[in-house]
């Protein structure tokens, strides 16, 4: 299946006028993260196109440092989800992939899950079980041990249909919503289930060593 891959690199540091400086951190002595982000997707044949969202701080820095026919750059807005709706309005598969750009572990299989489940859903995402002992806190002190059958942690990437996740943004957006997550966009606007497809604990953020700025 063909499709599309937003990458989202405009985040809430670059909304705030600063540089998204994880993004631009050095992955290895050839690639930053979002280097690293990007040829993950540029390596598979059924990606058509890459559409990365920056801010316009960094965008010139972006388009700089990646040289592909397949890849759209877009400047993002001032916050995440208009950010988001900008970057969908230049998607051109049916299909779209929304992913944070700085996962830079992300795998071939994360990426052929979500493929398998969108011949028949609007919505599939990656997700995890959480690790160890969960407990509810209430006024600083422990109360109740949460069940964690049910519970998942969310990562991305996170794969639509490109003209039903477009729909829920628009309409998000003029509900005045202010949501970080994709799927959460959906599950607000709309009542299409989204499936889940098992993601991977190393498919996390890149970190700084140095608290960020």
């Amino acid at each position: 299946m063909d499709y599309s891959v937003l990458i989202v690199a405009a985040g809430n540091a670059a909304a705030e006028g600063k540089s998204y400086k994880r993004a631009f951190a050095s992955f290895n002595e050839k690639k930053s993260v979002l280097g690293q982000t990007v040829s993950v997707f540029l390596k598979d044949d059924r990606c058509k196109q890459v559409v990365i969202v920056a801010s316009s701080a960094d965008l010139s820095r972006v388009v700089r440092s990646h040289d592909s026919g397949k890849i759209v750059y877009v400047k993002g807005a001032s916050t995440r989800m208009e950010s988001v709706l900008i970057g969908l309005t230049a998607v051109s598969e049916d299909v779209v992939l929304i992913h944070d750009g700085v996962r830079p572990w992300i795998r071939k299989d994360y990426i052929d899950r979500l493929l398998g489940r969108m011949g028949e859903e609007k919505a599939c995402v990656l997700a995890i079980r959480p690790k160890g002992t969960l407990r509810r806190v209430e006024n600083g002190y422990i109360s109740e041990k949460i069940k964690t059958n049910d519970i998942v942690v969310l990562q991305t990437p996170q794969a639509f249909n490109t003209s039903f996740i477009i729909q829920c943004y628009a309409k998000a957006i003029d509900a005045g919503h202010n949501l970080l997550d994709d799927s959460d966009v959906v599950t607000a606007v709309s009542d299409v289930k989204i499936a889940v497809e098992e993601g991977d604990l190393r498919n996390t953020r890149f970190l700084l060593k140095n608290k960020e700025k």
